[in-house]
């Protein structure tokens, strides 16, 4: 009895060695591509245009469910940009981890996520001007983005009695969604791994059958879209 118990724990040992080589595997060459593929350097401005499309869609739609998804859609658009003039320094790539202009640019970015808030609350209230101030307002942002004024995406004049976004907030509530997407992650994959022997799966199919249960628990978690967005930055 002992025995067998020892042989199932190793057998699950194996099975979490496995799931650790085969995320190595892919996890590395997908952090490799999100840093530098042709489009990484872009992801602000490839947010923005999204952004851009999704308010000219809500402006165009017609009221009902399609101005109502359309909304929806720039909610979730905005919050794309917002988490990527978090990540601005890095985007870049012309500023170290250490550089005394870090501080600057940080304090900047909050400040610009705080205004674009400002202007999207405005949707509720005057929705055709607000649509068309988040647009020119995300379009300055773009182009200072692309001019390397990393620490003037707006004029300070837009900024003067804005509240800025909490960054470390923010940067919690992604490394929970995260951690949360990890263990669901391994908790399939384990569970897989006890069930499938007893199914009678065979072994040479095992181990891409918990491979994809454990990226249907990551995607039912994180979402398909984070999913799209992340197979989106591999050249092609």
């Amino acid at each position: 009895m002992g025995q067998e118990q020892n042989a199932a724990a190793l057998s699950l040992l194996d099975w979490a060695v496995i799931l650790a080589v085969m995320s190595g595997v892919i996890l590395w060459p997908m952090f490799w591509a999100m840093r530098w593929s042709s489009t990484a350097r872009y992801r602000l401005v490839l947010g923005v245009i999204d952004a851009v499309l999704a308010g000219a869609k809500a402006r165009s739609a017609p009221r009902g469910r399609g101005r109502s998804r359309a909304l929806r859609h720039l909610d979730q658009s905005c919050r794309h940009v917002e988490k990527r003039l978090f990540k601005v320094h890095s985007i870049a790539g012309s500023v170290p981890r250490r550089s005394s202009r870090l501080r600057l640019i940080k304090r900047h970015a909050e400040l610009v996520a705080g205004a674009q808030r400002e202007a999207l609350h405005q949707v509720d209230v005057d929705p055709e001007s607000a649509l068309t101030e988040l647009a020119r307002l995300q379009l300055v942002i773009a182009e200072n983005h692309l001019r390397g004024r990393q620490a003037a995406l707006l004029p300070a004049e837009l900024l003067q009695s804005v509240r800025p976004v909490s960054r470390l907030r923010n940067t919690w509530r992604e490394s929970a969604h995260v951690a949360m997407t990890i263990l669901a992650a391994m908790a399939a994959a384990v569970g897989a791994a006890h069930v499938l022997p007893s199914m009678g799966v065979g072994e040479d199919v095992r181990p891409w059958l918990t491979l994809g249960a454990a990226i249907l628990a990551a995607t039912l978690v994180a979402g398909w879209g984070r999913v799209t967005r992340i197979l989106e930055l591999f050249p092609a």
